[in-house]
């Protein structure tokens, strides 16, 4: 468990369905952002450059708070709330904390025949 079950654990909270989401959407709102932006300095480049007023009408940003979006996402990220987050601190407060993390994340073909994880002890007071 401790050469290989942390990373599993981690890989597993990362890998999960919530964790997937917000961190898509949050990429997304700042690639939108980002686009904006730069969408918005090569204007204010060109206008420099030709003396007029181009405007940003033909971004498909127009009109768009990309930032407010991007800082919605970051603090959707920020307070996600993930499952296995809380089967984690379920196996924690138990004695046999080991043994119930390895029963929650090792691989099945890892677990003996008897279908528990082995015994590694308990917590000591």
């Amino acid at each position: 468990m401790g050469n290989h079950g942390i990373g599993h654990i981690v890989r597993t909270v990362l890998d999960t369905p919530e964790n997937a989401a917000v961190v898509n959407e949050l990429k997304e709102h700042a690639r939108e952002a980002g686009f904006k932006a730069g969408y918005n300095q090569c204007v204010a480049h060109v206008n420099s450059f030709f003396r007029s007023r181009f405007i940003d009408e033909r971004s498909g940003f127009h009109g768009v708070d990309t930032e407010a979006r991007y800082v919605a996402a970051v603090n959707a990220y920020n307070n996600l709330s993930l499952f296995a987050i809380g089967d984690i601190e379920q196996c924690l407060e138990a004695e046999d904390y080991v043994d119930r993390l390895r029963l929650l994340y090792e691989p099945p073909e890892k677990k003996n025949a008897s279908g528990d994880a082995g015994t590694s002890g308990t917590k000591e007071n």
